[in-house]
This record gives C-alpha cells, sequence and structure tokens, in this order.
C-alpha cells in the first residue's frame, strides 16, 4: 500500500457500549481495480453483526454528502459481508438469515440472536428447539406454562437489561405466550419445514 493509495477521508466508527474504549478509524484506499477497501485486516475486526448494525443504522445526514454515504455504506457493507473471506453462498446466506430473523416476532428475534446463528438452518433449528422444549407433549401442561414463564422472565430480563420500557415488556410477555403456538401453526401449515 503506497502513502498515494490512502485517502484522507476516513470513518469514525463510534463503539458500542461493549467497546467503549475501542474506538476504530477504518481508513479507506484504492484497490488496483479503483474499488475501495479496508486497510485494517480482518482479524483484527470487531464482529460483522457490530457491522451489520451500523450499516442498518446508516442515515444520510451522517455524511457530508452523498459521494460519502455511499462510499461509508459500500465499506460498512463490505466490513460486515466481508467478501475477501465468503462466497458468494456464504454472503447470501447472511443476507437470508438477516431477513429471516427480520420477519420474526420481537420476542423470537430475540431468542434467536441471543444463539448466534451462523445461517439460516441453524436459525431454523434454534426455533424449532424452543418449539419441541415448549410444546414437549410427554410433559404435563403445567410443566410446559411453566417453561414458556421462564423464557419470558429470561427475555424480559434481558430487555430490561437493555432498557426497553415495561409497556414494551408487557407486550413481549403476551407475544411469546402465542409464539410457541405460532411456531407449531406454521410449522403444521408448512411454512416452516
Amino acid at each position: 500500500m503506497s502513502a498515494q493509495s490512502v485517502e484522507e477521508d476516513s470513518i469514525l466508527i463510534i463503539p458500542t457500549p461493549d467497546e467503549e474504549e475501542k474506538i476504530l478509524r477504518v481508513k479507506l484506499e484504492e484497490d488496483p481495480d479503483g474499488e475501495e477497501g479496508s486497510s485494517i485486516p480482518w482479524n483484527h475486526l470487531p464482529d460483522p453483526e457490530v457491522f451489520r448494525q451500523r450499516f442498518r443504522q446508516f442515515g444520510y445526514q451522517d455524511s457530508p454528502g452523498p459521494r460519502e454515504a455511499v462510499s461509508q455504506l459500500r465499506e460498512l457493507c463490505r466490513l460486515w459481508l466481508r467478501p475477501e473471506t465468503h462466497t458468494k453462498e456464504q454472503i447470501l446466506e447472511l443476507v437470508v438469515l438477516e431477513q429471516f430473523v427480520a420477519i420474526l416476532p420481537k420476542e423470537l428475534q430475540t431468542w434467536v440472536r441471543d444463539h448466534h446463528p451462523e445461517n439460516g438452518e441453524e436459525a431454523v433449528t434454534v426455533l424449532e428447539d424452543l418449539e419441541s422444549e415448549l410444546d414437549d407433549p410427554g410433559q404435563p401442561v403445567s410443566l410446559r406454562r411453566r417453561k414458556r414463564e421462564v423464557l419470558v422472565e429470561e427475555i424480559v430480563s434481558q430487555e430490561e437489561a437493555q432498557g426497553v420500557p415495561s409497556s414494551e415488556l408487557d407486550a413481549v410477555e403476551n407475544q411469546l405466550k402465542w409464539a410457541s403456538w405460532e411456531l407449531h401453526s406454521l410449522r403444521h401449515c408448512g411454512t416452516i419445514p
């Protein structure tokens, strides 16, 4: 990398609370193809999930102009999907996984994200495991109800720790009571294999 190929502009990535003491400046440089790439080695970057969230939350007002906005989005997307290390199929799987999680009810999104699936199949397995835990036909109804209550308590405590208002927590609790039924219905309708 020559000094001439490094642009003077760089992206300031604001740390999450977990990374409070780490500030990462991502310098943009020119590839021989004319495309921008990161000058930081892949193995020294934060979790790709951090960049996915920043990519999705990026706003036009976060940049001085349209060219810079596209450039920053391109860099955040590259840092999230890492095309230098992932195959096209892996990149497609990451996008499908993100969309699958996004269409789930909020309480199931939380559950799936807490299990960190790497692809859609793993996300489905997490949900199927949850369904079998909640709806084990060999268990008495009272035990299944207690498992649901424990699950609700776990999710509520996680969301309270994240500062979610109690009105939203009540809604999550009510939705979760029906989550197992919804999964069961979707499975029997053939929506989820």
